[in-house]
């Protein structure tokens, strides 16, 4: 199990996660369905998503390595199973954005010859743009749930005393 400062590093790590993934939901949303803003949001859009993936899987990953320290519990399995789910969020969330970018940015296109013909696909477009909206609403509501199953999981014998 990994350690900072004597503490778990998961502890740690989702604190990044849990601020960053729903921003990073946020802005890719507003990315998706104001076409108007997306130059101004596009690069903000391409690195918080980064930086929130990279975090939620650090925290997931530094997680596993402190459930296997634990003895067995309910909770921490629902947990765990939780955070599995969040970072298949994160990276569906990552995946769609940065498809949906590469489809309305230019500068993808001046590098990836292919992504002309693509980008004239309106349909596509709107595809990826659904995609975006719904797994971004996917991960702020993963976070909340595996945030509850992870209070639940580490206040539970407080709960109970």
């Amino acid at each position: 199990m990994l350690e900072i400062f004597g503490l778990p590093a998961h502890i740690l790590f989702l604190h990044a996660a849990v601020v960053l993934a729903p921003i990073a939901a946020i802005v890719g949303i507003v990315y998706a369905v104001r076409p108007l803003w997306r130059r101004v949001i596009e690069w903000p859009a391409v690195i918080v998503t980064f930086i929130a993936t990279i975090a939620t899987l650090l925290t997931a990953s530094a997680g596993e390595a402190l459930e296997h320290a634990m003895p067995r519990n309910e909770l921490i399995r629902e947990h765990a199973e939780q955070g599995d789910l969040m970072k298949i969020a994160a990276l569906l969330f990552a995946a769609s954005l940065y498809v949906l970018i590469a489809l309305n940015g230019p500068w993808f296109a001046a590098k990836l010859k292919f992504l002309g013909k693509l980008q004239e696909m309106r349909w596509l477009h709107v595809l990826f743009q659904v995609l975006t909206v719904i797994a971004g609403i996917f991960v702020i509501y993963q976070v909340i749930v595996t945030g509850n199953t992870g209070a639940a999981a580490a206040w539970s014998d407080w709960q109970n005393s």
